[in-house]
């Protein structure tokens, strides 16, 4: 596993080493539980098979590619790149803990630091809206190039919706959105074949399936929409009710004892604690259901 230290010049967001120490521990409270979960369904999504060759583009702390690599096996090779060099660190730590032969390095999307049809996957989750429109439209064709032919990426972003229908998740984390329209535009204007798109099944999550042509390939026609395939809604962990409801009588049951003899405390301490469990129930249960 190697990485370069070096600090790359993009236009696109570039996380640094606070944005990178906490980035695991945000990614587990915002999918309540579920990012292993996740990850392991965007792995799915990719259709990744025992022996393949896999690219992570903004690979971040290196989670996914290290699903990959569970995917691909011994015989499989997963490299990740991420602009961030304190993501790539922490990335090539976790991938050593996990004795996991996965190659991390400091590049851009714009910019792949990989020879031409090298991969026969490439993942792009979670960071086509930390880049302006004409590096999508670089990172695109970047991507078409390190393809082999027949290769395929998976595309997986935020709606570009009203963030007042958004769940938790997507509020939190996004800088805008790309819908998924967009993003089979931008993969057919630079030359895949849209497969199949929908939604992922959780927060505001959408996905796009293209294959990279090969020789003799039909053109499909650009007016052909991909196969609309939306994954069923993830489970929601039915303990965080409980456990919010747990915290809201520990905290009632603390002021009562401290504070018996102002009654208003104890109301003020209960009343927060029902705005907390509305809070967990309207705004990250509310935005969990699948968009279609």
């Amino acid at each position: 596993m190697t990485t370069t230290e070096e600090t790359i010049a993009t236009k696109g967001l570039v996380m640094r080493a606070a944005q990178a120490r906490w980035y695991d521990a945000l990614a587990a409270v915002l999918t309540l539980g579920r990012d292993r979960a996740l990850r392991d369904r965007l792995a799915g999504l990719a259709q990744l098979a025992p022996g393949e060759s896999v690219l992570d583009v903004g690979c971040g702390t290196g989670s996914l590619a290290l699903a990959a690599k569970r995917r691909v096996g011994d015989t499989g090779t997963v490299d990740g790149v991420d602009a961030s060099p304190d993501m790539i660190a922490l990335a090539t730590r976790k991938a050593t803990r996990a004795g996991a032969a996965v190659t991390f390095r400091v590049g851009t999307a714009e910019r792949l630091p990989y020879p031409d049809a090298s991969f026969d996957a490439v993942m792009a989750t979670l960071m086509l809206h930390h880049l302006p429109a004409p590096l999508r439209r670089d990172f695109a064709r970047e991507a078409l190039r390190v393809l082999r032919p027949g290769g395929r990426i998976l595309a997986v972003d935020f709606s570009a919706a009203s963030a007042q229908s958004a769940g938790l998740l997507a509020r939190l984390h996004r800088r805008g959105g790309v819908s998924r329209d967009a993003m089979v535009v931008l993969l057919r204007d630079a030359g895949f074949h849209p497969e199949a798109t929908g939604a992922v099944g959780i927060a505001d999550l959408q996905y796009v399936v293209a294959e990279s042509p090969a020789a003799g390939d039909p053109v499909p026609s650009p007016d052909e929409p991909p196969a609309l395939q939306s994954l069923p809604p993830m489970a929601r962990p039915e303990w965080i009710v409980f456990a919010v409801l747990a915290v809201a009588v520990a905290v009632h049951l603390a002021i009562v004892g401290q504070l018996a003899a102002r009654v208003a405390w104890s109301a003020a301490g209960l009343l927060a604690a029902v705005a907390l469990l509305a809070f967990v129930v309207v705004h990250i249960f509310g935005g969990g259901r699948a968009r279609h």
